[in-house]
């Protein structure tokens, strides 16, 4: 987990490449964050450290981790009905997979059962998980139940020491453990689907 002044950087960084179309000095990043060029340094290294900046042999030493090649973006072409037809209007825009679902501390499970449907997350689905110990109440974690049993629930905790897990089907009953006997092993970041099996063969 990134401190305050970390957080603060990247930010700095990630702000700074799109309004500049390049990337800061150190003394840039230490002007911003009222700090010297060696303690930006610091950060700057910590940040390789923890994956969210890449190593560079450029002048910057360093690049930011989105900066993907062509081959980790599809082209975006606008909006499709599931429903009522609409008009069909191409977008000139590229979606960076690698983008949004790729990071440090993330990976990704495949969902057996249909306790997460009326979520979208159907029998088979992948889900890609953003590891971490932490989460806010609403959201889909994986909850390692009794250091035994793993699942991907709804997170409710409640103020009288249990939690409750609840599923996204309504012909499912909610689960309600003592809060100490749940742990939060991850966040649901996305879902995604494998149609021709081409997954299961990489």
């Amino acid at each position: 987990m990134l401190t305050s002044k970390q957080s603060a950087a990247l930010n700095i960084i990630k702000t700074f490449a799109q309004e500049h179309h390049r990337l800061p000095t150190l003394e840039e990043i230490g002007n911003e964050l009222n700090i010297g060029r060696s303690t930006a340094h610091k950060h700057i290294r910590s940040l390789i450290g923890a994956g969210y900046l890449l190593e560079s042999s450029g002048k910057a030493a360093y690049k930011l981790q989105d900066d993907f090649s062509s081959e980790d973006t599809l082209p975006y072409m606008g909006r499709i009905a599931a429903g009522a037809p609409i008009e069909a209007i191409p977008e000139q825009q590229n979606i960076n997979l690698a983008q949004v679902f790729c990071g440090p501390d993330r990976y990704v499970l495949k969902i057996s059962g249909d306790s997460m449907i009326e979520a979208g997350i159907w029998d088979e689905d992948y889900v890609v998980i953003q590891k971490q110990n932490y989460a806010r109440e609403g959201a889909i974690i994986v909850a390692l139940i009794n250091r035994y049993e793993a699942t991907l629930k709804y997170y409710h905790p409640k103020n009288t020491g249990v939690t409750e897990l609840r599923p996204a089907n309504s012909l499912l009953e909610p689960m309600f453990y003592p809060s100490e006997h749940i742990e939060i092993q991850g966040v649901l970041v996305g879902v995604f689907r494998d149609y021709i099996g081409g997954l299961e063969n990489t």
